[in-house]
């Protein structure tokens, strides 16, 4: 793991999320995200209908909100099936570090959810299992390398990075020209 060969991007952050312990690398991924689609009217759609302005901005009000209220149940009943809670300090495409409150232990195999974003609510998910303990900052922090992820949660984590990335270079762009 020392001749360790990185493909992703690595970098420091304050995410949350929940995990679950596996009794087993066998084991088949419990968290499931619905695909992104595209079922939704868009506002051209409805405008060439001739639907009314204010009606369409009420209804795409309205639809904004039903996704938070569905991001906030579906992250009620993660709570059943992932019991511990996580913060994760360091995130890449090919794993996490996190800090949490449960002993692991090196080659412990876990399941995490991560809260990508809260509103909307966007989750990641993946299979990991834990190759290294570190010290930060006086705190304990687990590395997980991940075993299983789906491509859409892959997608969704390296997006986040680069998202990340970008914003941090504007603000050091600004922060020059200030």
């Amino acid at each position: 793991m020392d001749e360790e060969q990185r493909t992703f991007l690595r970098i420091p952050t304050n995410l949350h999320g929940r995990m679950r312990f596996l009794s087993s690398g066998k084991e088949l991924q419990l968290f499931r995200e619905a695909p992104i689609t595209s079922t939704s009217v868009s506002s051209m759609d409805l405008k060439a209908a001739g639907v009314n302005e204010a009606l369409i901005s009420a209804l795409q009000a309205m639809d904004r909100k039903l996704d938070m209220l569905i991001g906030i149940h579906s992250q009620d009943s993660l709570q059943e099936d992932f019991p511990h809670l996580l913060e994760v300090v360091e995130i890449s495409g090919a794993g996490v570090k996190i800090a949490c409150a449960y002993p692991l232990t090196i080659g412990q195999h876990v399941e995490v959810v991560i809260t990508m974003t809260q509103l909307p609510v966007r989750l990641a998910g993946a299979l990991a299992r834990v190759v290294r303990e570190e010290t930060l900052d006086g705190r304990q922090i687990w590395a997980l390398d991940f075993t299983r992820i789906r491509d859409r949660d892959l997608e969704t984590i390296v997006q986040f990075v680069f998202q990340t990335q970008r914003d941090e270079l504007r603000v050091k762009k600004w922060e020059q020209h200030s």
